[in-house]
C-alpha cells in the first residue's frame, strides 16, 4: 500500500467542503446530525472536529476517513510510476488515555493499565515523527482535563506525550504520576528540587525536593497540543 495526497485540497476545511458536494450548510448540518454552527466552525477553520465527529462525516458523506483527517488516501500503486504524489509513509493510531496512564514499556503495546483501556486511538502520520525525531511507538495521548494548564492547555485537548525521557528540559511540560494521582505540570528545576508549576495561578505549585524524586513517576513529555480529541 502507498499514499496518496491530493494537492489540490490541502486543508481539512477544503476537504470538509469538497465532501458536502453542493449542499448548503443547513442541508450538510442535517445530514451529519450536527449543528450549523459546528459545521461553520469547521469550514472556517475555527475548530477542528474530534475523531468521533470525524467519523460520522465520513461515513455520512461515503469518503474515506484517512482522507478526510490527513489528506491522504491508501492506494495499491505501481513503484515504476514517477508521480511526485506519492508518498510511503504509514499511519499509525496512538493510544489515548483518558486517566492512569501507562508505564514506556506498557504503552508500546497499548494493555490494559490499571483496569483502564486506551479510551480511543488517533491517526498520526509516521512522517510527522521521525521529522521531529520521535519514536511513534512511544508516544501515547492524555485527555486533558479541566483548565488547571490554562491558556495553553483547555480542557479536553489532547497532548502527544514522548515517553521516551532521558532527561527533564527546564521549562517543560510533563506528565507525572505520583502515588494514585496524575499530574500535568511544567516543572522548573532548581539546585536542590523540582517545582511543579500549574498555568492556572488559582492553583498552588509543588516544590519537590531530591530526596522524594523517585517517588514521582515521569510518564512523558508533552511534545504537541491537539485540539478536543472529543
Amino acid at each position: 500500500m502507498n499514499m496518496i495526497k491530493n494537492k489540490n485540497v490541502k486543508t481539512f476545511k477544503d476537504r470538509l467542503y469538497n465532501s458536502m458536494q453542493g449542499l448548503s450548510v443547513s442541508a450538510f448540518a442535517k445530514k451529519c446530525d450536527m449543528s450549523e454552527t459546528v459545521i461553520r466552525d469547521y469550514l472556517s477553520g475555527k475548530t477542528y472536529p474530534s475523531l468521533t465527529r470525524l467519523e460520522v462525516i465520513a461515513e455520512k458523506c461515503n469518503v474515506s476517513f484517512n482522507w478526510l483527517a490527513t489528506g491522504y488516501r491508501l492506494e495499491v500503486f505501481d513503484p515504476k510510476d514517477d508521480d511526485d504524489d506519492v508518498y510511503n509513509e504509514n499511519i499509525y493510531r496512538i493510544p489515548v488515555y483518558k486517566k492512569q496512564l501507562p508505564t514506556k514499556e506498557e504503552a508500546q503495546y497499548q494493555r490494559y493499565i490499571r483496569e483502564t483501556p486506551p479510551v480511543m486511538n488517533y491517526p498520526v502520520v509516521e512522517g510527522w515523527a521521525s521529522h521531529r525525531g520521535l519514536d511513534i511507538k512511544k508516544l501515547i495521548i492524555y485527555w486533558a482535563k479541566g483548565d488547571l494548564m490554562s491558556p495553553e492547555i483547555e480542557n479536553n485537548n489532547g497532548l502527544i506525550i514522548n515517553t521516551d525521557i532521558t532527561e527533564i528540559v527546564d521549562g517543560a511540560t510533563y506528565l507525572i504520576e505520583y502515588e494514585n494521582f496524575t499530574l500535568l505540570r511544567k516543572i522548573r528545576l532548581t539546585l536542590s528540587s523540582w517545582i511543579l508549576i500549574c498555568n492556572n495561578d488559582q492553583y498552588s505549585t509543588i516544590e519537590v525536593p531530591k530526596a522524594h524524586f523517585d517517588k514521582y513517576n515521569i510518564v512523558g513529555r508533552v511534545v504537541q497540543i491537539i485540539k478536543d480529541v472529543f
